[in-house]
């Protein structure tokens, strides 16, 4: 669709209508979280009931219906499809109908640009190792190292890879770019090893460097594969959306969702299916007649590879003994789910999307149900153990503590780092205390602000100063129940191009700047302001806005001002 629209800017509107498999897709809060997560900029509309869905008498997803600016539907197509193939209809369409169409654009505004920026966006996975934690800052199309503290609790920002602009580009860490990037998996050691990254939007497994910070591509195109994968080397074959990877020794396997299999890197030379027939199922059985639904993430445990199998809401075990053969753990059929604990014959999971293994037990991030659980083969058992179910940010126990679509979750040293993807947050279960808290993420000012659109900038209440050498103090008031971050600085910067000054300003510092005054006019300032809730000083927010202050020349003003601005 993205294609499309960029083809036919003028000419083509696409309406999205989502008409959920699951119950916690059919919540307007949740699939507005989805809309942003995916960068999805055209409307869309929630129908939870199948209205839009049996008015269009569609009885499979997706389907693409295309209607004529007569209002007449003049194709319908189900499935998967390439863009260039449905651009030649739509093309036909506007051909035949010139004379009626009109190409003023809809004035729509996406649902982000009322979001405030934060240190993560939907972080998607968390991999800790060492001293270090590597953080899949999906939102953001980064990855973020961070050096963890000695409690575990919180961690400094060290490095960054990836620009933060979506594209497929590889290089220097901080230039290189990735989209949408989920799974990770380590080879060697946290310092100076490879860490391999499922870069699930552009269908590509990447490898960092760790020493240089040097990004490479191992396998993937960067274009997505559609029907029967020809195999070539591995940077000439295309792959279908990889959530996952894991590494085990010169192995690199990877879940690859969209075409339901487990592929196989092998020393960065051959690439090909491990496990799954392509079909979307849940059938057991050989490796090669087994049939998987969106593989999501992978363990490795007891001679057995774990997989997330999200969209049947199943845990599926291979055996890596004797002849490789796929077993369900939990799980009884694409429409099956709910959240049920108890056995694993009878236990109900909702679009599961993260695994690890720890200790002979399967940690499960339970994603559609805001949930951790736990699941044991030998007792063969499965146990909310975070979360009560409902969406939520709440530190506190394991029982009282609340997530938002969690879906990455890693065992290390006793703890449980879960990536809590619509709350923008890491958190910290510790399995002693049974208390969870929110990740504090230190360093911030590494994290590169993210540049939104060019927008008109936002004009301030104009100042007057008599004519010479003159000063503005600018006062910044936070929304009620945020403090300034005493880590990073407020930040200015006053003017354009190679002549404007910059600015930083601890708590509790004055801020202003000096003007020349000469004439009547507006002056561009640059603020970027980090502030954190009152009660979690590691849930913060970051406030970066072009500003216009307007300054005009008063013979009775003095050489002072005072403006405020109020962070919304």
């Amino acid at each position: 669709m993205r294609r499309l629209r960029e083809q036919f800017p003028n000419e083509l509107v696409v309406v999205g209508v989502h008409s959920a498999k699951f119950p916690s897709e059919q919540l307007t809060a949740n699939i507005r979280q989805a809309v942003m997560r995916h960068g999805i900029e055209h409307p869309v509309v929630n129908d939870a009931g199948f209205k839009t869905w049996n008015s269009y008498a569609v009885n499979a997803w997706p389907t693409l219906v295309l209607v004529d600016p007569r209002g007449r539907i003049v194709g319908e197509t189900s499935g998967e499809i390439l863009a260039e193939d449905f651009a030649l209809e739509i093309q036909e369409v506007l051909d035949e109908n010139r004379d009626i169409l009109n190409p003023e654009p809809l004035n729509l505004e996406a649902a982000v640009e009322d979001e405030p920026e934060r240190p993560l966006r939907y972080p998607a996975r968390v991999l800790a190792a060492g001293e270090r934690m590597f953080i899949a800052d999906s939102g953001h199309h980064r990855i973020v190292e961070v050096m963890l503290e000695a409690d575990g609790l919180g961690g400094q920002v060290t490095r960054v890879f990836g620009s933060g602009t979506a594209g497929f580009k590889d290089g220097a860490g901080a230039e290189a770019r990735f989209s949408h990037p989920h799974g990770m998996g380590l080879k060697g050691s946290p310092e100076n090893g490879i860490l391999y990254v499922a870069d699930t939007e552009n269908h590509a497994v990447r490898a960092i460097d760790l020493a240089s910070g040097e990004v490479r591509t191992v396998a993937g195109t960067g274009q997505k594969g559609h029907g029967r994968l020809a195999l070539g080397s591995p940077t000439e074959t295309p792959l279908r959306s990889p959530w996952a990877v894991f590494v085990l020794e010169q192995y690199v396997l990877i879940a690859m969702a969209g075409s339901h299999q487990i592929w196989v890197l092998i020393n960065e030379e051959q690439l090909g299916p491990f496990a799954g027939n392509g079909r979307e199922a849940l059938v057991d059985g050989a490796v090669g007649e087994a049939s998987f639904n969106q593989p999501s993430d992978l363990a490795l445990g007891l001679g057995h590879l774990f997989v997330a199998d999200a969209e049947a809401s199943a845990v599926r075990a291979i055996s890596l003994i004797n002849e490789p053969k796929v077993m369900t753990l939990v799980g009884q059929g694409l429409f099956e789910f709910g959240d049920r604990d108890g056995s694993t014959r009878e236990a109900l999971l909702q679009h599961p999307t993260g695994l690890a293994f720890d200790e002979r037990v399967l940690y499960v991030a339970d994603t559609y149900n805001h949930k951790i659980k736990r699941l044991d083969p030998a007792a063969g058992t499965v146990q909310t153990l975070v979360g009560g179910g409902e969406a939520g940010l709440r530190d506190g126990g394991l029982e009282e503590a609340r997530l938002y679509e969690p879906e990455g979750v890693q065992a290390y040293q006793g703890r449980l780092y879960i990536a809590d993807t619509n709350n923008h947050q890491v958190r910290v279960a510790d399995l002693s205390t049974r208390q969870v808290r929110t990740f504090q993420l230190k360093g911030l000012e590494r994290l590169p602000v993210m540049e939104s659109a060019p927008t008109e900038a936002e004009r301030m209440e104009p100042v007057a100063l008599a004519a010479g050498k003159g000063w503005v103090n600018l006062e910044v008031r936070l929304p009620e129940g945020y403090h300034f971050n005493p880590e990073v600085p407020v930040q200015l910067r006053v003017g354009e191009g190679p002549d404007a000054q910059r600015y930083t300003f601890a708590e509790g510092d004055e801020i202003g700047f000096p003007v020349e005054v000469s004439a009547n006019r507006e002056i561009p300032v640059d603020l970027a302001v980090y502030y954190c809730r009152e009660e979690n000083a590691a849930l913060c927010l970051i406030h970066n806005r072009a500003l216009a202050l307007p300054v005009r020349i008063d013979s009775q003003a003095g050489e002072r001002a005072r403006v405020l601005y109020v962070v919304k």
